[in-house]
C-alpha cells in the first residue's frame, strides 16, 4: 500500500513539474492584464497550461532539445496561448453561430425550402 502511495505521488509530481512551466508563462501573462473577470482570467489560466503542455511535448518529441529549453518554450507558449484566448473563443463562437444555418441550408436547401 505504502508502495502505492509513493509512485502516485511521485506521478503527481511529474505531472506538476510538467505543467509549472506554461503555468508560470499563463500567470505571468494574466499579471498584466486588467479588468478580467475571475472566470475570464481561470479560463485564460488553464488554456495555457493545457496548450502549453501538449505543444511542448510535441515539439519535444519532434527536436530533441535539452529540458530547461523545452521549458522555455512551454513557458512562452503558456503566455502567447493566454493571450490568444479571448480571439479564439470569439472566433469560435462566430463559427458555432453559423453552424445550424449551415446545416439547415445543406440538408433542407437554401432557407429551409425543399
Amino acid at each position: 500500500m505504502e508502495q502505492k502511495i509513493l509512485a502516485l505521488l511521485d506521478a503527481f509530481l511529474a505531472f506538476l513539474s510538467g505543467i509549472a512551466p506554461g503555468a508560470i508563462g499563463a500567470t505571468v501573462a494574466l499579471a498584466w492584464r486588467k479588468g478580467l473577470t475571475w472566470r475570464e482570467r481561470f479560463t485564460q489560466l488553464a488554456v495555457g497550461i493545457v496548450v502549453s503542455w501538449f505543444v511542448g511535448r510535441a515539439i519535444g518529441a519532434i527536436w530533441a532539445l535539452d529540458p530547461f529549453v523545452l521549458q522555455g518554450i512551454a513557458f512562452t507558449i503558456g503566455m502567447i496561448a493566454f493571450e490568444a484566448t479571448p480571439r479564439f473563443i470569439a472566433a469560435a463562437a462566430d463559427v458555432a453561430g453559423t453552424i445550424p444555418a449551415t446545416l439547415r441550408d445543406r440538408f433542407l436547401g437554401k432557407g429551409g425550402e425543399q
